[in-house]
């Protein structure tokens, strides 16, 4: 295998980094391949796909907006969109900073659907300010369809975990279809290596309306789907605690009789007596 491939195959890692390690991972890297300048002509498109994979929020130049960078609202290599704030930027995805940025005109079919993909935002906006800490949220229009994205993470290093909510939905106006998928990955590290990995799919149909009403039925369905997830995983956990892991271990002792800790407690409190009066 050549050098170049070596490297691309380490950069490749980050793509699998657990939320909130990407730099740990990258300088784990840097360490291996030791030479930063090969380092960097493979890494930056990687780079490039984690940040747009993990939703990255970032500050819009001169504004007070926040946008995700996402594949869905990007317009080159380097340069996204933020609809809210009709600007375009570049972002660097190295040191993941925004700068240069200009007025931006959307295209003639989503300037058409803008009214819908504001009154999404406006629904959308209230359902994560109320349910998730931190969260951020985007809603493009992108291919003839308006793509919503959540990301709420939390990240706790010093007490060994990390973690990420990401949800993606996409609304075609024209079919009604609604489709999504959410995403939850945990990483737990203290004395070892647990991760909770799971994503799961819905779908549904909306009725034609006023863009109003539509949106706030869009809402409703993203908020349904996602409390059902959300319990899902909980039912899960209480399953593992209360039946898998008492399936893991013995009903009875090899003497297949229950222990009588009361008789334990017993002797080892006239040990100590005995001892005490010796």
């Amino acid at each position: 295998m050549s050098s170049d491939s070596k490297i691309a195959k380490a950069a490749s890692l980050l793509l699998h980094s657990p939320p909130g390690e990407v730099d740990d991972v990258f300088n784990d890297i840097r360490g291996i391949v030791n030479d930063d300048e090969a380092l960097q002509e493979h890494i930056e498109p990687v780079l490039a796909e984690s940040n747009m994979q993990q939703f990255l929020a970032t500050t819009v130049p001169n504004t007070d907006s926040r946008v995700l960078i996402t594949p869905y609202n990007r317009v080159g290599d380097t340069e996204f969109f933020d609809p809210n704030s009709c600007t375009v930027f570049t972002f660097d995805h190295l040191h993941r900073t925004a700068h240069d940025a200009a007025p931006w005109t959307a295209p003639e079919d989503a300037q058409q659907h803008e009214p819908l993909r504001q009154a999404l935002y406006d629904e959308l906006s209230l359902y994560v300010q109320a349910h998730y800490a931190d969260g951020s949220l985007g809603v493009f229009w992108h291919e003839g369809a308006l793509v919503s994205c959540v990301v709420s993470n939390r990240f706790s290093p010093s007490n060994f975990w990390n973690g990420s909510w990401r949800s993606m939905w996409s609304f075609d106006p024209q079919s009604g279809q609604l489709n999504g998928s959410t995403k939850v990955r945990v990483h737990y590290f203290e004395d070892g290596n647990v991760q909770l990995d799971t994503q799961t799919d819905f779908a549904a149909d909306v009725e034609d309306m006023d863009d109003s009403v539509r949106a706030k039925r869009v809402a409703k369905l993203i908020r349904g789907f996602e409390a059902e997830f959300q319990q899902s995983i909980g039912d899960g956990y209480r399953q593992l605690a209360e039946k898998t892991f008492k399936g893991l271990r013995r009903s009875l002792p090899v003497t297949r009789s229950r222990m009588d800790w009361d008789k334990v407690a017993n002797y080892t409190i006239g040990g100590e007596l005995a001892n005490a009066e010796a």
